[in-house]
């Protein structure tokens, strides 16, 4: 294949790639706790007979932007924001690791009293959370929830929030959209991280760098297709001087 041509349709496909990536990270710009991806590629030459000018795109895997997002006050006790580094575990659906972990913290009650985020049990440092019958419930900066029961008046510690505290190179995104460790190992809890109830952490995606970084890739895929053109051009003149 013309090395040009090959060189601008690998290009163009990785071009396509990253377009994904972002445009994934605008349809979350209003999700809680998300972390906008970044997708990588490198050149690569091709090494053998008849590819030594050939250059190929090679895209490492999409990793997250870990950085904190805006924190959104709303008053709610069960809404809970984590202050700088740290994960909320989630007990796994079938199917899934035991445990994975996220930054959102919009957590509700079922009628049985026990905490979700989403469909996914949220877990304290000895399982799943559960709660007894309340009239007030309060969460601490280090993720000790307390209840008030029903016509009670001191309060009672329901347990702590299972928080860890991990590397963030080694954490990798899940297909639930919530986080694992790459090793596939359960983390332990870290009892440094702290907490804020009635607020939620906003997505870390910004909106206009997104819509930019689209236009920006777009108008590369457009070079890459005129590159291809102008290969296949060059390709037709060159077979039409050697059948002259």
């Amino acid at each position: 294949m013309n090395p040009i041509l090959f060189s601008a349709a690998k290009g163009a496909e990785r071009t396509m790639l990253a377009q994904h990536v972002r445009a994934n990270n605008l349809s979350h710009a209003d999700t809680i706790g998300f972390k906008a991806l970044m997708e990588h590629s490198t050149p690569m030459k091709l090494e053998g007979s008849g590819f030594l000018t050939s250059v190929t795109s090679r895209s490492n895997s999409a990793i997250n932007n870990f950085a904190q997002g805006e924190d959104i006050r709303t008053e709610r006790p069960l809404d809970v924001a984590i202050n700088g580094e740290g994960f909320f575990a989630l007990q796994g659906l079938e199917g899934e690791p035991n445990e994975l972990y996220t930054r959102a913290g919009n957590f509700r009650l079922d009628g049985a009293g026990q905490l979700y985020l989403g469909e996914r049990r949220v877990m304290s440092t000895d399982g799943p959370m559960i709660f007894p019958d309340f009239e007030f419930v309060s969460v601490s900066a280090n993720g000790l929830v307390s209840v008030t029961p029903i016509g009670g008046e001191a309060s009672l510690e329901v347990g702590s929030l299972k928080m860890v505290k991990p590397d963030t190179a080694d954490m990798t995104m899940h297909a639930s959209g919530h986080f694992v460790a790459k090793n596939g190992e359960e983390l332990d809890e870290d009892f440094t991280v702290l907490v804020r109830s009635g607020y939620l952490e906003a997505s870390n995606v910004s909106s206009l760098e997104e819509l930019v970084s689209i236009m920006s890739l777009t108008r590369q895929y457009e070079m890459q297709i005129e590159v291809m053109a102008s290969a296949d051009e060059i390709a037709q003149i060159g077979n039409q001087l050697l059948k002259a």
